[in-house]
């Protein structure tokens, strides 16, 4: 948003007037994020000023000369770190922003903060991909893809709103026709992604819901993992709520799904043990006995 909030101001700064139109076909956004952006520009004290009629438009007072003043040094370092930051998943466009805005400030990011989204020497992440997706949220494209859920493959058409970087995994979380309802979907997950010159109008967010994966009925339970393993607990669970009890750390998960929970447990090998309820310890013990039983056969 800063990056565009400055585009306007350097259109408006070579050109007379402009419209909200001719702004958002520039800027591949809606004439509605275009007015919003005018009244934060406004908010800044930048003196913009729209006129109505046939001859009307957006304009900068005349006598207008942008100042670096505008904004404190705190600010500045602020928005070129965020700049920054967004070359983990930038491009072009991005890298192009942060060189104006470094010659504007007249200074350089800080590199004080670094953001490396591949897995440690092993690649992973696919920026082209990610340019796809960025590109159907901001034009507001349908997309359509395969996706490998829980249990099968299946077809789906989504209106896509943003993406969402959450526990270790990217997501594009939109509005799914086949489900009639907002759905995050693993980027890993998708297979066949196109991106189609179908248009949507973006709908209003919902509430926050749990529903990263698909939705599916959540149980609780209480399991214990070996201290000799707190170098994995303390980066993936909340260690802190955790009791320690005779050299082990006790947790209880109050919405674990089936989909992770038991295989999680058994990512432990012999150094963790669910403890309840009962039924809960029943289903692991039934797992335990499949995978014996595996291996109770010859191999090949």
């Amino acid at each position: 948003m800063v990056s565009r909030l400055f585009q306007i101001v350097y259109i408006l700064m070579e050109k007379e007037k402009v419209t909200a139109k001719e702004l958002a076909e520039k800027l591949e956004v809606s004439v509605r994020t275009i007015n919003r952006d005018i009244e934060k520009l406004s908010e800044a004290r930048i003196p913009v000023y729209a006129t109505k009629g046939r001859s009307g438009g957006i304009s900068l007072l005349s006598d207008f000369v942008l100042n670096k003043k505008v904004l404190t040094e705190e600010e500045k370092s602020s928005i070129l770190s965020s700049m920054r930051v967004m070359e983990a998943v930038a491009y072009e466009d991005e890298q192009q922003a942060l060189n104006r805005l470094e010659k504007f400030f007249g200074e350089s990011a800080q590199d004080w903060i670094e953001v490396e989204l591949d897995s440690w020497g092993q690649g992973g992440f696919d920026q082209e991909r990610f340019r796809l997706l960025k590109d159907a949220v901001l034009r507001h494209k349908k997309i359509t893809f395969e996706y490998m859920g829980m249990k099968e493959s299946s077809s789906r058409k989504v209106q896509p709103h943003k993406l969402v970087f959450r526990s270790q995994s990217w997501y594009v979380y939109g509005f799914c026709e086949l489900r009639q309802d907002f759905r995050y979907f693993k980027f890993r997950r998708i297979e066949q992604l196109t991106v189609t010159e179908e248009r949507f109008v973006p709908r209003e967010l919902p509430e926050e819901k749990a529903h990263y994966i698909e939705m599916e009925d959540t149980f609780e339970a209480t399991f214990a993992i070996d201290k000799c393993m707190a170098y994995r607990v303390c980066d993936e669970l909340p260690v802190h709520l955790a009791k320690e009890e005779n050299g082990r750390f006790i947790f209880t998960a109050p919405n674990a799904h089936e989909s992770w929970f038991y295989n999680y447990i058994f990512s432990y090998g012999p150094y963790a043990e669910v403890l309840g309820p009962a039924e809960v310890r029943r289903e692991m013990e039934k797992r335990v006995e499949q995978i014996y039983n595996r291996y109770q056969k010859p191999g090949e």
